[in-house]
């Protein structure tokens, strides 16, 4: 999705509120001055003995009260998802308005206490996991060295944290109280207001510390994972960018894609015209799968695709695509834009499965040992390539973890 599209839905986004209400516009109805508002909001006015137009002040009170057919078709614009997806991007706007007033410093506070959480979690769930397995390993006491160097590491990323957390509080406390406004404007080389400019959604950097070394659960998943795809191999995928819309770009380290902002975005252009990306491999035959994980995103979709997908094609909505996606907060399945929804909630991570001998794309839940979410009978005529597609309004990505060896 490039930038002036990006900027055209929002402006769009932004005049779909109802000035009675201050609500998107429900059976919209438009007066004989040309301004719209919800039927029921109009009715309620003009009841009050107005005759007037709430905006601009001109005598209505002879007005026919029109539906707004052009409206009512922009908001319930299934391509785009809805009356849902329009009052997710009205809070996108209203949220990236109140980032740029208070430089970000609140959605930073959460973004270090959702992580705050995570870490408590994980410091619960690997001693558990180890006193469970030194209950039953005869070498309890290297067992017990293990435990504690891992409890130590985590108690110390998490004391980390708290630190940050507690910066942002008190830059917080200042600007809503108004206090030292100029040194906030000109921070020192290596302040905390660093940490405040940083993308809330990147999770690496402030979580790089606390990953864990493959633990008794990433072994049994391994396990498990050989169990579930017998003579499947591991696709390890790469990206071209010329086979990807040009907001897009690919991160090698963490082998990460993700969405660009506005001064970033590539001047050339890519394949494709959404924020989609096709990956370099083309498979003809084998059985071969990819994981995929979805906690960056918003909004996603994973799947294959022909290599002949046009550059105006969306994944999922072609009879030469196939594809899991989440869409207006729910899990569907979309092959020749037939949708099929898919009763489970939303996984961290998903694998997708590519029998090419057989015919069949499955995509499987890592979250509960590789539980089948749906499956499909695909094309063989041409060789499939994995295809991705991220939503495209705010920060996103999806990244692609190797194996555990």
């Amino acid at each position: 999705m490039s930038t002036v599209y990006e900027d055209i839905v929002k402006f769009v986004a932004s005049n779909l509120k109802c000035s009675i209400c201050f609500e998107i516009f429900t059976k919209p109805v438009t007066l004989v001055c040309g301004h719209n508002y919800c039927q029921k909001c109009i009715k309620e006015y003009l009841k009050n003995a107005k005759r007037d137009c709430p905006h601009c002040r001109k005598d209505v009170s002879n007005s026919k009260l029109e539906i707004n057919f052009t409206l009512c078709a922009i908001l319930e614009l299934q391509e785009l998802g809805g009356r849902e997806r329009w009052e997710q991007i009205l809070t996108e706007v209203d949220q990236e308005y109140k980032a740029q007033q208070t430089g970000r410093t609140n959605t930073k506070v959460e973004s270090l206490i959702k992580h705050l959480d995570w870490l408590k979690a994980e410091i619960k769930k690997t001693e558990d996991k180890l006193s469970a397995e030194l209950n039953s390993n005869q070498a309890y006491e290297d067992g017990i060295g293990i435990s504690k160097n891992l409890t130590s590491s985590l108690e110390a990323s998490t004391s980390s944290l708290y630190s940050d957390a507690a910066i942002c509080a008190d830059t917080n406390s200042s600007l809503a109280s108004g206090e030292n406004q100029e040194q906030l404007s000109q921070p020192e080389e290596g302040s905390s207001q660093e940490l405040v400019e940083e993308d809330p959604m990147d999770s690496d950097s402030l979580l790089e510390d606390a990953r864990l070394p493959p633990s008794a659960e990433a072994l049994q998943y391994n396990r498990n994972s050989a169990e579930a795809a017998p003579n499947a191999e591991f696709a390890e995928l790469s990206f071209s960018p010329h086979l990807g819309n040009r907001r897009l770009s690919f991160l090698t380290e963490s082998r990460t894609i993700k969405t660009q902002p506005s001064q970033q975005v590539r001047t050339s252009n890519g394949r494709f015209d959404d924020c989609q990306w096709m990956a370099d491999q083309q498979f003809t035959g084998g059985r071969f799968y990819w994981d995929v994980n979805i906690t960056g995103s918003t909004g996603w979709a994973v799947g294959v695709a022909l290599n002949n997908l046009k550059h105006n094609e969306r994944l999922g909505r072609t009879s030469s695509s196939w594809c899991l996606e989440k869409s207006s907060g729910q899990l569907i399945a979309c092959h020749n834009n037939t949708k099929t929804c898919i009763k489970h909630s939303v996984p961290k991570s998903i694998r997708v499965l590519l029998d090419m001998t057989n015919g069949q794309l499955c995509f499987q839940s890592l979250c509960e040992n590789l539980l089948e979410l749906h499956s499909f009978q695909v094309d063989l005529a041409t060789p499939l390539s994995p295809v991705f597609w991220l939503y495209g309004l705010s920060s996103n990505s999806l990244s692609f973890p190797r194996p555990y060896v």
